[in-house]
């Protein structure tokens, strides 16, 4: 339950309806002493029937006077005993038995004939009836005392002993002690007991001394007023209706009472109980037992000759029904209202009952507190409070609801506790945010100023902190299932939020940028820690599978869903603003990240570590950077990446793996490197520092590796390393190696393309990529081509391998040299054509050969040579030239042209057999 600071409680002005039992006690005593005077009016009769208001049976009264008695006096007595003595100025009697009597004088002793009731008035008539029977009528300045010091005053009393009624119908007076009352109308049932007052009813009390009843209650004086009232003595009852008015005064001189208070109500009931006998004289042996009390659980037995004691009568309860309103206030200060349909005070156990639409207003400091509900249950001296059915206490700054709410006060009445059940919810107003607390119970402790200490959310729990027109604050929702705990210090600043059970942490970033995200902390248990001004979280634990969710507001090409797994995290936040800056997750760590919009090159990413530290920007809130750290593993679509530590940037989108032989690998190769910078936004990689690459078999090459075998894997190595993924090239650079089994090329770079089967080495080529096939002494050998240059360019589609700059290519003893060379292969990677331009020279063991262009076929072993003019030395046949030779490596055989298509340059032909080797 919550109230303003330095509030009386709203439930303390109740406590003035306690004052309503001593009145009440004193109000039931003089309708109960009323009805017993009026009953003896029946011995009066009168003398002037024409000034009386005769009921219809008796507007024919005999007008023949029989007799007149002048100083009228009767007494009438039981033995020895009074029981009654008339007296009347004058008395006469007519013929048909009735009497009028002038200023007449009425008294009603007591059991002893020692003390009595009176009555006067100016006149009297008595009308006889059957069975002893009769109506007697009283006129004029009526007075009644009794033996209790109750005075009552009237013009006109019809008493009728048949039916032991009495009738007032004009104006009614009475007092008693303290006590004054007026009623326009009264009917008294003797024979029930009861009393009713008809119109009008005025009831005024003041306290005389400190002892009475008043006083002791704290009352000053007391005023009802009500159309109607009702007295049963027999149900010790006492009922008002229609505009019931009570107006209490308390004693000024007690400064915690110092409140006059008003109660209306359309209805109000009084029940009373015997509180103890009061005067009561008995001789002989008497034997007086006393009913069991609060105090002592036992009948009481006592013995003696003789016993005197007093019959005394207590408030019991108190009800008023309909538009009930209880109006107090603290001298010049603002009321303090209850409203209700419905209250009863229960006086024995100080306990008020309130129902049908309870609705309190307090007023102080300017701050009201107002509190709803179906019903509520006031104990006022155990200090509780009780409120059932969408009950409701706001004091401005909070509010707490719930179907049943329960409090404890302090010895001042302010709220020490309270609880709440069934729709619970509690909510704190500050100017920078408002802390909103639901479940289905609800517990909350405030200190004696009134401000927040703790509440303690229970089953279904949820808090939500909103920021107030800041476009700074993150909304920050905590849920649990079990328990929520807030601790708040000092002036009720929230100080700290712990949880039991799985609990969610929602952080809602304000949509003030197109690129912000909120995050969603779930773990096991869950405590969150605020700065000293209670608006701004510091750091939060959440414990126990533990899961951070990051979710973009807008979705969009560089926006993921994050999502991060630990055994725990530890938050750290921005200064304000309620925004995490650092989560730290311990003990084997996944985080999740899915794109937004679908891409088919795009897809999930994990990154999988011992520890990781997720930084957010205080701005978007969105993640920021990963620093992973320990057996750290990143994987999106198809590729994966290793390595002890790992950095990602949201800016950047770039994998940073550093120590422990950095690796990614994806479904057609795997890559190693000192260091490794994965651009997953632009679909690149880039490795340095002995970088090493497995292709799982030439085929996951797509056919850009100049190699043979299809199903064998094939190497790279080189000082560093970029691929485009998505272009599907990779660029080996510095001392760039790739092999197959015994086939290799090296150049200071290696660019392969995938895609388009290609490759292309630049830089000191060196390679074996093919064999060649020669007959020797009848039997075909298969040799490796040896092959170096500047440039070397493969394509895969037409098995075209081009040398540029400085070719020199090997086979076996043979050499050609020359400034490009185009090399054609078969399906089986063996060289089916060579073409070599540019300064050719082809040298084999005793013999040179030189020219423009050459053209070797393996299938025969013919070369074809050409310049200007083509030239060949042999050691051992000499040397001869022409535009054009062809050589005939199979059989040692020169065939020499002068002009040909190609160069038209002399007329001579010359053919000349060559010695064959042995």
């Amino acid at each position: 339950m919550l109230v303003s600071e330095n509030k009386r409680p709203e439930v303390r002005q109740l406590q003035k309806r306690a004052q309503l039992p001593k009145f009440f006690r004193v109000g039931a005593v003089a309708a109960f002493f009323l009805a017993l005077v009026v009953l003896v009016v029946g011995f009066y009769l009168g003398r002037n029937r024409t000034e009386f208001k005769l009921k219809p049976d008796h507007a024919r009264l005999s007008k023949d006077v029989v007799a007149e008695v002048d100083g009228y006096e009767r007494t009438e007595s039981d033995g020895d005993q009074k029981k009654f003595y008339i007296k009347a100025d004058k008395a006469t009697t007519f013929s048909d038995n009735h009497q009028e009597l002038q200023n007449v004088l009425l008294r009603v002793f007591d059991d002893k004939g020692e003390t009595y009731d009176q009555i006067t008035s100016e006149k009297g008539l008595y009308i006889p009836a059957e069975n002893k029977n009769f109506t007697a009528y009283f006129a004029g300045s009526v007075n009644i005392e009794t033996r209790d010091a109750l005075k009552v005053k009237t013009e006109q009393i019809v008493y009728t002993r048949e039916n032991q009624t009495a009738e007032a119908q004009e104006k009614v007076e009475f007092e008693r002690e303290n006590v004054r009352g007026r009623a326009d109308g009264a009917l008294v049932k003797i024979g029930e007991k009861k009393l009713e007052l008809l119109k009008n009813v005025e009831i005024d009390a003041a306290a005389a001394e400190s002892g009475d009843d008043l006083s002791k209650s704290n009352i000053q004086s007391a005023k009802i007023t009500a159309d109607y009232a009702s007295v049963d003595q027999n149900a010790e009852k006492i009922e008002l209706a229609d505009n019931v008015f009570i107006s209490i005064i308390p004693d000024t001189r007690n400064s915690e009472m110092s409140q006059p208070s008003e109660i209306k109500a359309d209805k109000a009931t009084a029940s009373f109980t015997q509180k103890e006998i009061r005067q009561i004289d008995l001789a002989g042996r008497v034997d007086v037992y006393q009913k069991p009390t609060a105090a002592n659980t036992k009948w009481t037995r006592t013995k003696a000759d003789r016993a005197t004691a007093k019959i005394d009568k207590e408030l019991k309860t108190v009800e008023l029904f309909d538009n009930v309103a209880i109006e107090t206030a603290s001298n010049d200060t603002k009321p303090t209202k209850v409203d209700s349909g419905y209250a009863i005070y229960e006086k024995d156990i100080d306990r008020f009952q309130l129902k049908s639409g309870v609705h309190i207003v307090t007023v102080e400091d300017d701050r009201p507190t107002d509190i709803r509900a179906a019903e509520a249950v006031y104990e006022q001296t155990n200090g509780k409070i009780y409120l059932n059915g969408s009950a409701v206490i706001d004091n401005g700054r909070e509010l707490l609801k719930g179907e049943q709410m329960t409090a404890d006060l302090f010895p001042n009445k302010k709220i020490r506790w309270a609880s709440a059940r069934g729709g619970s919810y509690l909510r704190q107003t500050v100017p920078e945010r408002t802390t909103e607390v639901s479940a289905d119970q609800l517990q909350a402790a405030f200190d004696e100023n009134q401000q927040l200490q703790t509440a303690d959310a229970v089953t279904n729990s949820r808090a939500v902190l909103t920021p107030q027109q800041n476009a700074d604050y993150t909304q920050v929702t905590l849920s649990a299932p079990k328990a929520v705990h807030l601790k708040f210090r000092g002036a009720g600043l929230l100080e700290q939020m712990n949880t039991d059970g799985r609990t969610t942490i929602q952080l809602n970033a304000p949509a003030n940028r197109p690129d912000a995200a909120n995050k969603k902390l779930t773990a096991d248990a869950v405590r969150t820690f605020f700065n000293a001004n209670g608006k701004d979280l510091t750091r939060a634990e959440a414990v126990g599978n533990a899961e951070l969710y990051v979710e973009p507001l807008r979705t969009g090409p560089a926006n993921y869903k994050t999502t991060v797994t630990a055994p725990r995290f530890d938050c750290e936040f921005f200064p304000t603003g309620n925004n995490a800056k650092t989560c730290v997750g311990q003990l084997k760590t996944k985080t999740v990240r899915v794109p937004t919009t679908a891409d088919e090159k795009r897809g999930p990413q994990t990154l999988l570590a011992d520890k990781l530290n997720a930084q957010f920007d205080q701005q978007t809130q969105d993640v920021k950077q990963f620093d992973a750290l320990g057996n750290t593993k990143f994987t999106e679509l198809d590729r994966t990446g290793i390595a002890d530590q790992m950095n990602f940037t949201s800016e950047d989108q770039v994998v940073r793996l550093r120590g422990g032989e950095p690796t990614v690998w994806d479904a057609r190769a795997r890559a190693r490197a000192d260091e490794i910078d994965w651009d997953t936004k632009n679909e690149k990689s880039f490795l340095r520092g002995s970088v090493s690459t497995t292709y799982y078999s030439q085929k996951q090459t797509n056919g850009a590796t100049p190699f043979g075998q299809t199903n064998k894997p094939v190497y790279v190595t080189a000082a560093g390393a970029e691929f485009n993924h998505r272009d599907e090239t990779g660029l080996y650079t510095g001392n760039a190696r790739a092999w197959q089994e015994n086939n290799y090329v090296r150049a200071d770079s290696l660019l392969l393309n995938q895609k388009t089967g290609q490759m292309t080495a630049d830089g000191t080529v060196q390679s074996v990529l093919y064999d060649a096939k020669k007959k020797e002494k009848g039997r075909e050998t298969t040799v490796p081509v040896y092959a170096s240059s500047q440039k070397l360019f493969y394509n895969r589609d037409t098995r075209f391998l081009k040398y540029e700059e400085n070719v020199d290519i090997r086979q076996g003893t043979d050499r050609i040299t020359a400034g490009v060379a185009n090399i054609y292969l078969t399906e089986k990677n063996e060289m089916s054509k060579t073409i070599a331009e540019n300064n050719v020279v082809i040298t084999q063991p005793n013999r040179r050969a030189v020219g423009d262009w050459v053209q070797y076929t393996a299938d025969n072993e013919v070369a074809v040579l050409r310049g200007n003019p083509a030239r060949v030395d042999d050691a051992e046949n000499g040397t001869s030239q022409g535009a054009q030779m062809t050589v005939n490596m199979r059989d040692n055989r020169v065939v020499t042209e002068s002009r040909t298509e190609q160069t038209n340059t002399g007329r001579i032909r010359s053919v000349y057999k060559v010695k064959k080797n042995e």
